[in-house]
């Protein structure tokens, strides 16, 4: 497979990634300390809007020396992601069970995405260290 195959974002998107990152954060700290008034419901959504959009930026941005191995790593991250998804979204309503009582899961769409991304990021930055 060659690196042109997949279709990256270039490098300097991350930098976009990062300053979203800081925007969520510093919205989040003034919606925390209630500088301004929000609706906390609302500061909790476009935090993890902001979040997840800045995750997926960086996620599909190239590294800086982006070659074979690196896309290999991406791959097996991305699987490894997608597994972990798959499995959570499966165990979790049975832990309900076992703690709560109930087979009702209460995690949102997006906190399951914030969890994948980290975990993504987590297995591609083990593996790149490691491997």
């Amino acid at each position: 497979m060659k690196s042109s195959d997949i279709k990256l974002l270039p490098h300097k998107f991350r930098i976009v990634g990062y300053v979203l990152i800081g925007i969520a954060i510093l919205l989040f700290g003034i919606a925390v300390t209630e500088i301004i008034s929000v609706e906390k419901e609302i500061s909790k959504n476009i935090f993890f809007d902001l979040i997840l959009i800045a995750f997926l930026i960086l996620a599909l941005s190239k590294e800086k020396i982006e070659d074979e191995r690196s896309m290999k790593l991406r791959l097996v991250a991305f699987a490894a992601t997608f597994l972990y998804g798959v499995l959570f979204a499966v165990v979790s309503p049975f832990v309900s069970i076992l703690f709560h009582g109930s087979f009702e899961s209460d995690i949102h769409a997006s906190q399951l995405l914030f969890t994948m991304f980290l975990w993504y990021f987590g297995v591609f930055y083990f593996m790149k260290k490691f491997n």
